[in-house]
């Protein structure tokens, strides 16, 4: 018994001891296991502050001084534009006002001069709230968090990224940006890192930003005039921008202002009297209209231009760069030039015909004003940049200039317009399909004529082919890799309206090239370098030069102008070739482009209209101009742009090395008029002083006497007789033939002819007219004779005084001063009595037809 009772007792120990030992391994497990589970608990902990660390955004302390957009100004100095990724003006801690700072702090950050870039019982509080799903828990982000948020991270990541991102705004806030900043410089930061809206300005990629800008965006002032109602209004747009929009939601952003005043009053910012003060305000009456603000399109295109050319020259791009620019650009010439693309100044007939402008200054070259085109759109299609085929434009610059230059040093030259062939055998032909026949320089530049054009071209190239590739190249204008004949009038790969006014401004500044600029001078803002792009004046042409062409485009402009002020231009007509005619089925008359250029002492404009590319719609309408069409619309344009461009009062000045001449037409070389030269065919001309003409031109000059004058008697009939002069050079057929084989080269004898019958049907043969002198100096006329002989039949007894004059038929201007025959009635033998010379006391009274020709 006692046996099985130690037995069963033993075993109860054991089996106590057993469960001690279990229940000790158990705790020795579950120690294990909590340790293992701290281990790796601070081991993730650590590894996740390690990845924080080593994933975070490099700490760039640059990125944290908003970089200023560029700005371009206007020739003013005033702002025309901003260009960049960010639409902001940066302002320091010292500029903020007070009222601002309270407002933010109690808004935002109530702790925020306390804490070291954490506020930890504020994160943990909203921790908690959000793990209870609330709604007000809020994001618990301080201020410095924020700032690294708009910096380095964003507020898009959401799930385990967005947690990543809240504890890397932790770290950098704390550890990177509270370290390195005061207080002071990260409200700073943070005022000038805010974005606001986007106001419309395509050239700004993201909007508003910044204190200062959305200050002037919606109060028209700086952030540090900002006042109570303002800054509360402001900090409330922090929580939302777009939300609390005040244009577009006055009542949300009203509700959340009211929640920033109620903070400022709780924390003891502001009273609560204040606080109502500000809210009786109508927010409607806080803040700028924005309704009638400029709209950057109708200068977007010299904006684009600008952007370009800096890049090109400075090297730089101005949206990547911080720069200040200031430009050559005028906003009242491009007011102008809006209202020609609103149709101001021509009813456009429909939405496909363009135009491109180009305006730039004759007293410095600048680009002032420039129209891309109708809805030009940013980075598109830039007329005023497209080269087109100029047509007669290009006529002064690769035909007249050099030909005046280098072969006839005057306006004065005369061409024959007759049916000719470009130098290949290729036909020409003028724009009316008709031949004038010998017309002046003048005539053939005022009338565009073409044949004249190539006659001029051919003539320069001759002598030295580089004549005209190197003042074409000198005045900005590409022709292509080969100059050919075709260029005479406008056939080569073509030239902009940027380029045309360029290049004619060197014939209104008298002879001296600009290459066209759109700015002056460029600052940037992150090296603190100034970069100034200064003009260069190229003499191109001599003065001389540059003035007979303008004198001779004066009469070719004859569109409005300025009162007292001259204008000169020229047109150009683009030809469609025949395969476009034939493809789209067009009339014979169908053109391409127009041109127009007009120049003064003040600026020269340049105009391409036309259409983009000649094509017809769905519903068969077809896009073409023709010279009606074209030409009205160019016409009325221009006579717009003219009137309201050029300035008032301004002429041209003469240089001293031109002189002018009377010049006879039809004379080789020039000659000047004589006292009895028609005036149809006496014109005034320019010449390069010391080559005008000094020799006067015979072909009208006073005829000479008849000699060896006679009378003899028989009877009461007294017979008078002289002897002849020489044939005038005028009508001697020998010379005028030599003259026209000369002069005329294949056309000759069609010249001959015409001479011919121009003194047959104007001067008449020649002869001599007889006038009998009655004593009181008064002259009878008597007749007309070819022959060197008359009868007169005289009264019985006395004396008589005869006047015999060589004249000619028709033309009775330059009939010679007359031959004296005295004859006496009582005496039989004749009288020889030869008066030569001119006898100024000489009148001719006679009935006879004595007009001058006109």
């Amino acid at each position: 018994m006692k046996k099985i009772v130690k037995k069963s007792l033993d075993k109860k120990v054991k089996v106590k001891k057993e469960k001690q030992k279990q229940k000790k391994y158990l705790w020795k497990t579950m120690l294990s296991m909590f340790l293992m589970g701290a281990i790796v608990l601070v081991s993730l902990l650590l590894v996740f502050a390690l990845y924080i660390v080593i994933s975070s955004p490099d700490f760039k302390q640059k990125e944290l001084y908003q970089k200023e957009p560029t700005i371009l100004y206007d020739i003013n100095g005033d702002e025309l534009v901003r260009i960049g990724t960010k639409d902001s003006t940066v302002i320091t801690y010292d500029e903020l006002p007070e009222v601002l700072i309270d407002s933010l702090i109690a808004t935002e950050d109530s702790r925020f001069f306390q804490h070291n870039g954490l506020d930890l019982v504020r994160f943990l509080k909203a921790s908690f709230l959000q793990l209870l799903g609330s709604d007000s828990a809020g994001g618990a982000s301080t201020l410095s968090m924020q700032v690294i948020k708009n910096t380095y991270t964003n507020n898009v990541a959401t799930g385990i990224k967005g947690i990543i991102r809240k504890f890397t705004d932790i770290y950098m806030a704390v550890f990177k940006l509270e370290a390195s900043y005061t207080k002071e410089e990260i409200i700073e930061f943070y005022l000038n890192s805010q974005w606001f809206a986007n106001t419309g300005n395509i050239n700004v990629a993201s909007g508003l930003w910044g204190i200062e800008r959305a200050s002037e965006w919606y109060f028209g002032k700086s952030a540090k005039d900002l006042n109570l109602a303002e800054a509360s209004l402001l900090v409330g747009m922090f929580q939302n921008t777009r939300l609390y929009n005040p244009y577009k939601n006055p009542e949300g952003c009203r509700n959340r202002q009211r929640t920033v005043l109620t903070l400022m009053v709780k924390h003891e910012y502001i009273t609560e009297e204040q606080k109502e003060a500000v809210l009786s305000i109508p927010i409607s009456s806080m803040f700028v209209s924005h309704q009638n603000d400029e709209s950057a399109d109708s200068k977007q295109a010299f904006i684009d231009y600008v952007l370009q050319e800096v890049a090109d020259k400075y090297g730089e791009n101005p949206t990547e760069v911080s720069l200040k620019i200031y430009t050559t650009f005028d906003p009242k010439i491009q007011d102008v030039l809006e209202k020609a693309e609103n149709g101001d100044y021509f009813k456009y007939p429909n939405d496909k015909v363009n135009e491109g402008i180009a305006v730039t200054s004759t007293e410095n070259g600048a680009l002032v004003a420039m129209s891309g085109g109708r809805n030009y759109q940013a980075k598109g299609t830039n007329f005023a940049t497209v080269r087109s085929q100029p047509g007669s434009t290009a006529k002064p610059l690769f035909d007249y200039a050099m030909y005046i230059e280098h072969i006839s040093q005057s306006s004065y030259d005369m061409f024959l317009d007759e049916p000719t062939t470009y130098s290949n055998g290729s036909s020409i032909s003028n724009y009316d399909r008709k031949n004038l026949g010998l017309i002046t320089m003048r005539h053939a530049l005022d009338d565009s004529r073409n044949i004249p054009a190539l006659l001029a071209f051919q003539k320069v190239y001759k002598t030295d082919p580089n004549l005209i590739k190197d003042f074409v190249h000198s005045v900005g204008i590409d022709y292509g890799s080969e100059l050919y004949e075709s260029a005479s009038i406008g056939g080569f790969d073509g030239i902009s309206p940027v380029e045309m006014s360029a290049a004619y401004g060197a014939f209104a500044r008298g002879g001296y090239y600009i290459e066209p600029y759109s700015f002056t001078k460029i600052y940037n803002n992150e090296t603190n370098d100034e970069y100034n792009n200064s003009y260069t004046k190229e003499q191109v042409m001599e003065s001389s030069t540059a003035y007979m062409i303008t004198n001779i485009l004066l009469d070719a402009y004859g569109g409005q102008k300025p009162s007292g002020t001259q204008v000169a231009g020229k047109t150009g007509t683009t030809n469609l070739d025949g395969k476009t005619k034939d493809k789209y089925k067009l009339p014979s008359g169908a053109l391409m482009d127009m041109w127009i250029v007009s120049y003064s002492p003040s600026y020269s404009i340049s105009l391409w209209y036309g259409y983009d590319k000649i094509e017809k719609d769905a519903k068969e309408n077809k896009y073409y101009l023709t010279s009606d069409t074209g030409g009205t619309a160019r016409r009325k344009i221009m006579n717009g742009l003219a009137k309201a461009i050029h300035k008032k009062n301004q002429t041209f000045k003469k240089p001293k090395t031109v002189t002018t001449a009377n010049v006879e037409l039809e004379t080789f070389p020039p000659q000047l008029c004589s006292e009895f030269t028609p005036t149809a065919k006496c014109v005034e001309e320019f010449f390069v002083r010391g080559t005008e003409p000094t020799d006067v031109s015979k072909r009208f000059s006073k005829l000479d006497n008849p000699t060896n004058g006679a009378a003899s008697f028989n009877g009461n009939t007294i017979n008078l007789t002289w002897d002849a002069i020489a044939t005038p050079d005028a009508i001697n057929d020998t010379k005028l033939v030599l003259h026209f084989n000369e002069y005329y080269g294949d056309h000759a004898d069609k010249y001959y002819q015409e001479r011919i019958n121009y003194n047959n049907t104007t001067l008449g043969t020649l002869g001599y007219e007889i006038y009998l002198n009655d004593n009181s100096g008064t002259l009878k006329y008597l007749g007309y004779t070819n022959s060197p002989t008359f009868t007169y039949t005289a009264p019985a007894g006395g004396s008589y005084t005869f006047i015999v004059k060589s004249a000619y038929s028709i033309f009775k201007n330059n009939m010679s001063s007359g031959l004296e025959i005295k004859a006496q009635s009582n005496i039989q033998s004749p009288v020889e009595d030869i008066i030569g010379g001119n006898q100024d006391n000489t009148e001719d009274n006679s009935t006879s037809d004595n007009n001058e020709l006109n």
